[in-house]
Parts: structure tokens; C-alpha cells; sequence
């Protein structure tokens, strides 16, 4: 198999998070969906890895004291949008005693569960990066900036990781927050990007954005 040098990490894609309707609503967010599914056709396209976080919440969930509930799992608002999503995705459980398969870098989607918001408290999400090695460059997108973006950006700078963040396909809850952490993430060495440099960093040209989940819902 091919060394991939990048890797297109999407970040909490979930209808409870994405959609008006959701349990814990992102202002904004349906707008990114379009270039969400741009990044992922084209990664999927391509053969370019893509790493995805979900919560996955019980019904008394610990973080259900600081945020209300949301993305229980099996429920309709935990379900990732069909447009970050490919015919092939294998999920990764927050479970110490379950190790990574041998073959997941076989996997074109590699997904990782989680109940608070780092991905990294999965123990398994650490793992991954280090079968990956220290070349690839991450592409991060998603919700929310300052929150699970952030998270998941900080722990990859942290392991020394290239990062990129596409600032067309995130979305903040309080933009001054969201400002900040951009800031604070550049000044750790992340780049930030649109979605048009993201895809031309696999060779993917410009593409006209399918309809949305949001759209669809709405007609």
C-alpha cells in the first residue's frame, strides 16, 4: 500500500450537532455541508485517509452535566450526514481492551468514538498516529472551533504533527472564542486553509457541492 502524506480528518459531522433540528445545534453549521461533501468525495476519490471523530454518548453521560444531552448513541441525532460518510467506515469504539485491527490502514474511513471532547481520550486515536508515523500533514474540518476542533488539532500539534484547518468548513458556537482559537492553534503551528487549497492539496479539482442534508430536509 502507498504511503499517504495526507489525511483529511472530519470532526463530529453528527445531526444533532449540524442540523436545526438537532439536540445541540451549531448556528451555521448546515452552510458547511456542501464543502464538508466536497472534502470527503474527493478524499474517498483519491484514496486519501480520512479520520473521523462522533460522539457516542450513554443516556446519563458524564458530559450531560456541562452540555444537554445530545448524540446518544443509536439515536437519530448521533448519526454522522451521509455527506461525510463513505460506503466503508470502520469504527473504532472508546474501549481500552479492544486493540486497532492489523489491517485498519486498509480502511478508506477510520472512525473514533467518543464520549468527551477530545478524541484522544480514545485511547485507540493515539494509536493510529503512531502506525501512521510522524509524515502525514492532518486537514482538519468540522465542529465545534473552539471545542472538538480544537481538541483534536492541539493533540495532533502535540505528537508533532503537521496540521491544517479549513476555515470554510468550520463553524464556532461564540465567534470571538473562535477567533482565538485559531490564533492560539497558528501560533502552535497550524495552517489555515480553504476548502479550494484543501482539495488541491490531493489533486482534486474544483467540483460544484452536491445538495445538502439541510436542503434536502428543507424541501
Amino acid at each position: 500500500m502507498p504511503q499517504r502524506k495526507i489525511v483529511f480528518w472530519s470532526v463530529d459531522i453528527q445531526a444533532d450537532f449540524m442540523l436545526p433540528s438537532g439536540k445541540l445545534y451549531v448556528p451555521g453549521a448546515e452552510k458547511l455541508i456542501p464543502n464538508i461533501h466536497r472534502l470527503v468525495s474527493a478524499a474517498l476519490a483519491s484514496g486519501t485517509l480520512i479520520v473521523s471523530s462522533a460522539d457516542a454518548h450513554t443516556p446519563n453521560d458524564t458530559e450531560f452535566a456541562n452540555f444537554p444531552p445530545h448524540c446518544v448513541a443509536g439515536t437519530p441525532g448521533a448519526r454522522i450526514l451521509p455527506e461525510a460518510l463513505g460506503n466503508r467506515v470502520c469504527t473504532v469504539a472508546n474501549d481500552a481492551s479492544q486493540k486497532l485491527p492489523a489491517d485498519i490502514l486498509s480502511c478508506p474511513q477510520i472512525l473514533f468514538e467518543k464520549q468527551t471532547l477530545d478524541v484522544f481520550d480514545n485511547p485507540r486515536a493515539g494509536e493510529l498516529m503512531d502506525r501512521l508515523g510522524p509524515d502525514e500533514e492532518y486537514v482538519i474540518f468540522g465542529v465545534v472551533t473552539e471545542l472538538c476542533v480544537r481538541c483534536a488539532a492541539k493533540g495532533l500539534l502535540e505528537r508533532r504533527r503537521k496540521v491544517s484547518i479549513v476555515i470554510d468548513a468550520i463553524e464556532t458556537l461564540q465567534p470571538e472564542n473562535g477567533r482565538r482559537t485559531l490564533q492560539e492553534l497558528q501560533s502552535l503551528g497550524a495552517r489555515l486553509i480553504t476548502t479550494q487549497a484543501a482539495l488541491a492539496m490531493i489533486g482534486s479539482p474544483p467540483a460544484k457541492p452536491a445538495a445538502s442534508s439541510a436542503e434536502h430536509s428543507a424541501r
